[in-house]
């Protein structure tokens, strides 16, 4: 199985909290079902945007179409609370990242 990598980028949807800051939406289920995808290796990184303008991330799965569907499954797009958009991505660089908080 050839593994590939995937961006993701989410923008604020039509049930986003208006004025009110990414850690005030609620995410509870996104971050469940994230947790779970860095369990299973296939989330890389991810995280919000520290202006509250979305967030992003990086999948590592075998197809675009199996990254497509694993964000159009996130409970946050299912809610409508944020937006996404999936695309393939090319790693040129890759220091060693450090968790924040």
């Amino acid at each position: 199985m050839e593994t590939n990598y995937y961006a993701f980028i989410y923008s604020p949807g039509p049930n986003w909290l208006t004025n009110q800051p990414i850690t005030k939406q609620p995410l509870a289920g996104h971050f469940q079902y994230m947790n779970r995808l860095e369990d299973e290796g296939k989330l890389i990184l991810g995280g919000g945007f520290t202006d509250s303008s979305g967030a992003m991330g990086v999948l590592q799965v075998s197809s675009l179409e199996e990254a497509c569907e694993i964000i159009e499954n996130d409970p946050a797009v299912k809610e409508g609370i944020v937006t996404a958009q999936t695309h393939p991505y090319y790693v040129t660089v890759a220091g060693q990242i450090k968790r924040s908080g």
